[in-house]
């Protein structure tokens, strides 16, 4: 298998990073050993992946720049390959209060990153183990790892305009190196996405940015309404590594492989993935130190708030909120009007109204307007929003279409 990977500004990195304590920067064969076994380790049912190539990975983070792309790789069967290097600004608890709560789905976190996120095959056992990683100093004594299986659906991309959905399985490890925790994640698309569908961002009155989702099939690249678009495979891995022991602060690099284009050609270029990485850190940073958003228990208590509501419920909760935050001469608010938010089933009408409201609350928003809503809309109370998630089926590639893996 040809294998390329460039490191970048490697010299000045170990003169930079190569202090006492600091391992030696892994060599091409070793990081790419390890990013084989890490992806490997996703497909297995249990058991941990091996030490070794954890000590890889997290001796080429230690060695990597605080920010920017860090690698770039093409390898065949992967797709186009970058690393991008970034800092969370939080302790490692306070980070996994958030991203791990089972009740707090990913879209309040990252609203501009994240549409939704469906259940599909997680154990009840599975969901229990997540919620051990929120334990006080998990992970430090004994490693703690979770599998999981999910659709996700994404923002509409910065680059194509398009959204999608997808499943993969999922491999969630905590665990520490020299009284430094870490959180690895390691993602595998299982099948072809959804084909890609039209979206548009709109504007807020309170300067914030939400999405329209059309529905509608292609991009809205100019020239480009036509295209069937998928995305083929994916493949991430993430690691989180606190800058020392019970610090205050993580860094974090995020390596991910991406094959996805038309008529079966890969139309990724790195920098595309730089740039969805570099949007994923930014809106995590925006969120992490906006004042206005609630405490974990808190958030999670109004997502617990906001699942009690019946269908119809949602459906004006949702349709108040949009009435209220997008200005009626707004470019693209007559596409989200009540018929809009009537053709929304009732996992979309949840992630809407969350990512709806953290994205105010980070533009300065009032905390109090939602629960206001809720208190005049709520209706028949429904526990099963995040306990019996319905799987969206992913759809098939039409013949003649099939993918070109490189």
């Amino acid at each position: 298998m040809t294998q390329k990977v460039l490191l970048i500004c490697l010299a000045l990195l170990l003169c930079v990073f190569g202090g006492a304590g600091a391992a030696d920067s892994p060599s091409e064969k070793e990081l790419c050993a390890a990013f084989d076994h890490l992806e490997e380790s996703v497909g297995t049912p249990s058991g941990m992946p091996e030490a070794t190539y954890l000590d890889t990975l997290l001796a080429f983070l230690d060695n990597s720049p605080a920010a920017g792309t860090v690698w770039e790789e093409t390898r065949k069967g992967r797709g186009t390959g970058v690393g991008v290097a970034f800092s969370v600004p939080t302790s490692m608890d306070r980070f996994i209060q958030y991203m791990y709560d089972p009740d707090i789905p990913v879209s309040a976190v990252v609203p501009g990153v994240v549409r939704l996120v469906r259940d599909n095959g997680s154990t009840p056992s599975g969901k229990g183990t997540y919620a051990r990683l929120a334990e006080p100093e998990g992970g430090r004594e004994t490693p703690i790892a979770v599998r999981s299986r999910y659709v996700m659906e994404i923002t509409p991309d910065g680059n194509s305009g398009a959204y999608y959905g997808y499943d993969q399985n999922e491999l969630t490890l905590l665990s520490s190196r020299n009284g430094r925790r870490f959180l690895l994640t390691a993602s595998r698309q299982t099948a072809p996405s959804d084909v890609g569908k039209k979206g548009y961002p709109v504007a807020t009155r309170d300067g914030g940015t939400l999405y329209c989702y059309s529905g509608k099939t292609g991009l809205t690249k100019a020239g480009l309404g036509w295209v069937d678009s998928y995305i083929y495979t994916s493949i991430a891995i993430t690691v989180y590594y606190e800058d020392a022991p019970g610090s205050g602060t993580l860094k974090a690099v995020s390596c991910k492989w991406l094959n996805a284009g038309w008529m079966g050609k890969n139309m990724v270029r790195p920098h595309h993935i730089a740039e969805g990485i570099e949007r994923f850190a930014q809106h995590l940073g925006r969120f992490l130190t906006s004042p206005n958003i609630p405490e974990p228990q808190a958030l999670a208590g109004l997502v617990r708030q906001v699942r009690e509501s019946g269908d119809q419920g949602l459906r004006t909760v949702l349709g108040n909120q949009l009435e209220a935050l997008v200005a009626p001469d707004q470019k693209r608010a007559s596409m989200m009007d009540r018929e809009y938010v009537k053709g929304l089933d009732r996992e979309e009408l949840v992630a809407g109204i969350l990512s709806t409201h953290v994205e105010s609350l980070m533009a300065g928003g009032d905390p109090a307007f939602l629960n206001g809503l809720l208190g005049k809309n709520v209706g028949a109370k429904d526990t099963s929003l995040l306990t019996r998630r319905i799987a969206s089926p992913v759809s098939q590639i039409p013949a003649g279409a099939d993918p070109a893996l490189n």
